[in-house]
């Protein structure tokens, strides 16, 4: 674990270079000044997502039709953009440094035109496709992956059929056609979304027939998975699919699993590869009322992201699907969407790129603090202990430190250490140290200061605060 933070550590200091990022084609992105995020513990602020600094791209982090006309002219147009794989390719690296290691090549799904649009270099894009069902055409495609070594999958959608492409030299290049109409092994009814495991097994929706589809990258079918008749589930309707396997580099604790969206987008099921179901949440009340889960994506720690079309939002699980928190709202402003739809997540250094109705966003994890408590909040040292309760929306390190009056540190409870996501307790007796005597009764304040574990890290921290008493032993 610490050999893998170190390296999305030094992914982070790259970043400052004075270089535009574009992705896609859909883009080029992020723009957030270094400094911390600092607000009272019952105020709420959407720090989830970050927008990386400044010097990263140039403030840029929503591209829009303008950003695609500077780039492609009148070549094309953002028609239905959807499906994304953010990949670092092999022939695009210069192995004597890494330096370059968080330059990514983005494929995306431009699908009412039925092209891929892709960046060739930090400052150059290229478009393949076109409408048809012979090489190098599609029908509506919807979901895209692709690997190190530069092979594509694409869910032809309307083809009922997955396409395998290869970069090479700047270009794709057409592989192989697998599938045709039909239920029957091999056959494939409107494939949405399509997933690529570090094993090169291929994962398809296979959405017309209720059915996940493994299949080897050479078009040999693995497994048809329709369901767990033990837990009594059936799939229906399979759209949204993300995938991790125990073989990634970039996978804490060697987690495998997959997971999809069925019931229009109302449900979510976590399986193992054999089939077998895990968890299940569906769509209901509180923040995940009116929700639909269109687009997944799973971080280093196996966290999972749905993209909401409908609520014009990003929702992120747990691995064990426990709701975190859910980020944006509908509209075209900063923390907002306009329905959002593919949605990829580059694990090692936690960048994240989003697909829009007009064009795409470009986000790094961060960390938010939620409902920071103490209880009680006044107490007599070392005869008595508060409890300081908080809740993360993403592993961090965490320091909580005691100010004075004039607001300066005279104690650290808790010193840069490792916090999981989700609720977290912390104890303290007051004492100035493990062997010294109390502090002086008084007012004073906790500040709770959490650091990603990703590359934002090195720019990027969330601190809440909140007030305590210290009471005099008299006043027991």
């Amino acid at each position: 674990m610490t050999e893998l933070r170190s390296a999305r550590a030094r992914g982070g200091r790259r970043f400052l270079r004075l270089l535009p990022i574009l992705v896609a084609g859909f883009a080029v992105l992020a723009c957030l000044t270094s400094a911390p995020a600092v607000r009272a513990a019952d105020e709420e602020e959407a720090t989830t997502l970050v927008y990386p600094p400044f010097g990263h791209c140039l403030g840029i982090h929503r591209a829009t039709a303008f950003h695609l006309f500077v780039y492609l002219g009148t070549r094309t147009k953002f028609d239905e953009p959807a499906g994304l794989a953010a990949v670092k390719l092999i022939e695009e690296d210069d192995p004597e440094t890494d330096s370059d290691d968080d330059e990514l090549t983005v494929f995306g799904l431009n699908s009412g035109e039925c092209e891929i649009i892709f960046n060739t270099s930090l400052v150059s894009v290229e478009i393949y496709g076109e409408r048809g069902s012979g090489p190098g055409q599609f029908s509506s495609p919807l979901g895209i992956a692709a690997d190190e070594r530069g092979t594509v999958f694409v869910a032809d959608t309307g083809n009922d059929r997955v396409v395998r492409l290869q970069y090479h030299d700047d270009d794709l290049h057409f592989v192989k056609a697998f599938g045709s109409s039909g239920d029957a092994p091999g056959q494939f009814s409107s494939p949405s979304q399509i997933a690529l495991g570090a094993s090169g097994t291929v994962y398809v929706t296979d959405t017309g027939n209720d059915r996940v589809v493994t299949m080897s990258p050479v078009g040999e079918e693995i497994s048809i998975i329709t369901g767990d008749p033990a837990a009594g589930i059936a799939l229906e309707g399979p759209i949204g699919l993300a995938v991790v396997e125990a073989e990634d580099a970039w996978i804490t604790r060697k987690r495998d699993f997959f997971v999809v969206a069925d019931r229009e987008g109302s449900r979510l099921i976590k399986m193992s590869r054999d089939g077998s179901v895990h968890e299940v949440i569906e769509a209901g009340e509180g923040p995940l009322e009116d929700a639909r889960f269109d687009y997944l994506a799973i971080d280093f720690y196996g966290n999972i992201y749905a993209t909401d079309r409908r609520g014009g939002r990003i929702h992120k699980f747990t691995w064990t699907l426990a709701h975190v928190t859910s980020v944006g709202r509908q509209g075209d402003g900063d923390m907002e969407f306009d329905e959002p739809r593919g949605i990829t997540l580059w694990r090692r250094f936690g960048q994240i790129f989003v697909t829009e109705r007009g064009g795409a966003q470009y986000f790094w994890i961060g960390t938010d603090i939620l409902e920071l408590g103490v209880e009680p909040r006044a107490f007599v040292p070392l005869t008595e202990h508060t409890i300081v309760t908080y809740m993360l929306t993403e592993t961090a390190r965490v320091t909580i430190e005691l100010l004075d009056d004039d607001g300066e540190p005279v104690h650290t409870l808790v010193d840069d250490r490792r916090r999981a996501i989700g609720e977290n307790i912390e104890r303290w007796n007051g004492a100035t140290s493990r062997r010294a005597g109390a502090f002086p009764a008084g007012r004073y304040t906790l500040r709770l200061t959490a650091t990603p574990t990703y590359s934002s890290g090195a720019y990027f921290h969330d601190t809440a605060e909140i007030s305590i008493e210290l009471l005099p032993a008299r006043n027991r």
